[in-house]
């Protein structure tokens, strides 16, 4: 087989863990339920490249795949109206990187509320009509946050050790077929 880069094991096992990271990223979504339309899912792309000696692979989503994967903190404060028996929320959403730790997401509303229009298609995919259902989605979406849910980070978080064995069995065989016996 002819490689890009010149170590065809290495190679194939860092295509084949692309393909796998994607693969759980995708059943993630869905367990989720973040696939409304499909675009996210359709998104998710690898990379393989080369830079100064060193593999890089890098992954890929849609736009909005990013605050998808690690939540946008909330406004906070009330959703519901004056003299409701509930409380208010903070918003503070989380996401776990690829090491497994849980981290505070970069993404927070700040003084807008998510797009109307957006809002308005969506609430009218799932049955509801009116502009005031996408008031209020929108409202409960600034209030409360978007929650993270990993999607490329915990399989990745998942995998490293077994990732790590795999890569050096890969550069063992690459580096055994270089060595030229006299």
């Amino acid at each position: 087989m002819a490689t890009k880069f010149g170590y065809p094991s290495i190679e194939r096992y860092l295509r084949s863990y692309g393909k796998y990271i994607i693969r759980q990223a995708r059943k993630i979504i869905k367990k989720k339920g973040k696939k409304d339309k499909g675009v996210l899912l359709r998104s998710l792309k690898y990379k393989l490249s080369k830079k100064k000696g060193l593999y890089d692979i890098s992954f890929k989503s849609a736009k909005h795949g990013d605050y998808i994967d690690k939540g946008v903190s909330g406004k906070g404060g009330k959703v519901l109206p004056e003299g409701s028996k509930h409380k208010g929320t903070s918003g503070r959403k989380t996401y776990i990187d690829v090491d497994g730790k849980r981290k505070r997401s970069p993404y927070k509303f700040k003084n807008k509320y998510p797009k109307l229009s957006a809002i308005k298609a969506y609430v009218k995919r799932k049955g509801l009509t009116g502009d005031g259902a996408a008031f209020l989605v929108s409202r409960s979406i600034y209030a409360k946050g978007i929650t993270g849910i990993s999607f490329y980070s915990q399989p990745i978080a998942w995998s490293q050790e077994k990732h790590r064995k795999e890569l050096m069995a890969a550069f063992k065989k690459d580096v055994l077929n270089k060595i030229h016996v006299n």
